[in-house]
Formats: C-alpha cells, sequence, structure tokens
C-alpha cells in the first residue's frame, strides 16, 4: 500500500528540499546606480513688474482707485504703465484708464515699489481693478 504513494512522497520530499535549500540561499545585494546630473541653470528674472491694487473708494460722483507697481526683475525699469479697470457690481467693465505710474525721466530700482492711483467720474462704477501693462530698461 506504501507503494502506492512513494511517487507522490518522492516528489513532496523533493519540492520540500528544495524549498529549503532556496530560502537559505543569501539574496542578491541590491545594485544602486548613483547618477549624479548638474541642476540646470535658471536664467534670472531680467524685467518683471506688477500691479497691485491697495484701494478703490467711491466719494460722491468720484471712483479713485490707488495701488503699488513693484518691480520683480533684477533691472530698473523706467516709463511702467499701468491699466486701471472700471467695473460695474456684477464685473462688466464700463471703462479703461492709463496711468504712467513711473515716467519716462523715473526709475525704479529691482526690488522695489511705488505707489499710483488714478480716477473717475462715470456713473456706476461700483468696483476698481488694474494691471501692469508696459515698462522699460535700457539694458
Amino acid at each position: 500500500m506504501l507503494e502506492r504513494y512513494l511517487g507522490q512522497i518522492a516528489v513532496a520530499v523533493a519540492l520540500v528540499m528544495g524549498a529549503v535549500f532556496w530560502l537559505m540561499q543569501d539574496p542578491a545585494p541590491p545594485v544602486a546606480q548613483v547618477i549624479e546630473a548638474a541642476a540646470p541653470v535658471v536664467a534670472p528674472v531680467r524685467t518683471r513688474v506688477d500691479a497691485v491694487m491697495t484701494g478703490c473708494v467711491r466719494k460722491g460722483r468720484t471712483t479713485r482707485v490707488e495701488g503699488l507697481v513693484r518691480n520683480l526683475g533684477t533691472l530698473d525699469v523706467t516709463r511702467v504703465t499701468v491699466q486701471s479697470i472700471w467695473k460695474r457690481g456684477d464685473g462688466s467693465v464700463v471703462d479703461t484708464g492709463l496711468i504712467y505710474a513711473i515716467g519716462e525721466d523715473q526709475t525704479l530700482a529691482a526690488g522695489k515699489d511705488a505707489m499710483f492711483s488714478d480716477t473717475t467720474d462715470l456713473r456706476g462704477v461700483e468696483r476698481c481693478n488694474v494691471r501692469a501693462l508696459d515698462w522699460w530698461s535700457d539694458e
């Protein structure tokens, strides 16, 4: 009767011995490659100007917008123009204006800011906004 299961027993013993032999093996050390790469050189921002609104006030018939123009670049800029945007309460644009925040004979140094303001007598203006339009650098 034992002869009947001898083949299966031999296969089971061979599988167990193979598993034990496989578990006794040292795992291969992981292969790690160190790749050194130089970080790309990012070109510095040469000219960048931003306009920020600091206030929008209506007194009587006149609406006044105030803000700052900021030089976020690395070069001095001149002839900075800002657009004032006059809006109704629903956000639709009534009109726009042009402000010379920094004139031709003035400069705005890198990292500095300057104040500007604009007014309108248009009816229905309830909201304001601003954006930097144009600027020059002599370099």
